[in-house]
């Protein structure tokens, strides 16, 4: 496996080593990897050839969760069925392997199989995606919006574009930028990503909604109830499916593969 072989090599402190793949690798979906791995395939790429540099996104997916769960941020206590990182470590330990995790995605992305300007193109994507114009930045309207401010739908959505979005969005563009794809496709590949994340986020919230006992918390199943949810959920993966399909006009491509990850949804888009 490709994210603890690599983690046992490039982190060799133990405390901070544990801690680091205990979080890394407690599971859930990968969504964001095999996402960027089926660009690439798409396009060519042999996804051996990049897998180290398509795993880097799950570092920075994983150093999020991990202070998210923090006391200061979310407090969360158990996190894929286990404690979280905090919890099993310390807080200290757990803020640490946070922040190990960032400057390691990068690191990552600087590899041999990938030309100078490739991996240049990564780090500036992937520093936008999870930074200030990205992932931070939606998870400050986030906690405005827990404290206490009121969201309108086109807020909300603007709030996930970042928080959510961001990271889904550049594992499409990583894909594309490691395939070498025009700056056409490159867009049609970011508008494939909002709008399935976007959805993620959507489903996200319709199955876990009903057990959040934060009543502060606003999610698309408060503002629209679980009917008008769905709707807006089956409104994105039509938006997903679209840009694929001016993907295919575009280029000729086929995009079966990245389609099939639309069937992630299957089980609650309206037919």
């Amino acid at each position: 496996m490709t994210l603890e072989h690599e983690l046992l090599k490039d982190v060799v402190a133990g405390d901070l080593q544990r801690a680091m793949s205990y979080a890394v690798l407690a599971g859930g979906k990968r969504l964001r990897p095999l996402l960027t791995l089926a660009v690439s395939q798409t396009f060519g790429v042999a996804p051996e050839k990049i897998v180290k540099a398509a795993s880097a996104v799950e570092l920075m997916h994983t150093y999020s969760l991990i202070h998210d769960d923090l006391p200061a941020m979310d407090d969360d206590q158990t996190r894929r069925g286990q404690p979280t990182t905090h919890i099993a470590f310390g807080e200290a330990i757990a803020i640490l392997a946070g922040d190990a995790l960032q400057p390691l995605a990068f690191q990552w992305l600087i590899d041999p199989n990938l030309r100078p300007d490739q991996q240049a193109d990564l780090v500036m994507s992937l520093a936008k995606a999870s930074g200030g114009q990205g992932m931070v930045a939606g998870q400050i309207a986030d906690m405005a919006a827990t404290n206490g401010d009121t969201l309108l739908l086109a807020d909300l959505e603007q709030l996930h574009l970042k928080k959510t979005g961001a990271l889904l969005a550049y594992s499409m563009v990583a894909g594309g930028v490691m395939a070498d794809v025009s700056s056409r496709t490159q867009e049609q590949l970011v508008h494939f990503g909002q709008a399935f994340g976007l959805a993620f986020q959507i489903k996200d919230d319709l199955q876990d909604g009903y057990q959040d006992d934060d009543e502060n918390k606003q999610s698309y199943l408060q503002l629209l109830g679980a009917a008008g949810a769905k709707k807006y959920l089956t409104k994105h993966v039509q938006l997903a499916k679209a840009a694929l399909a001016d993907l295919t006009d575009e280029t000729g491509i086929d995009v079966s593969l990245l389609m099939s990850s639309l069937a992630y949804f299957d089980d609650m888009v309206e037919k």
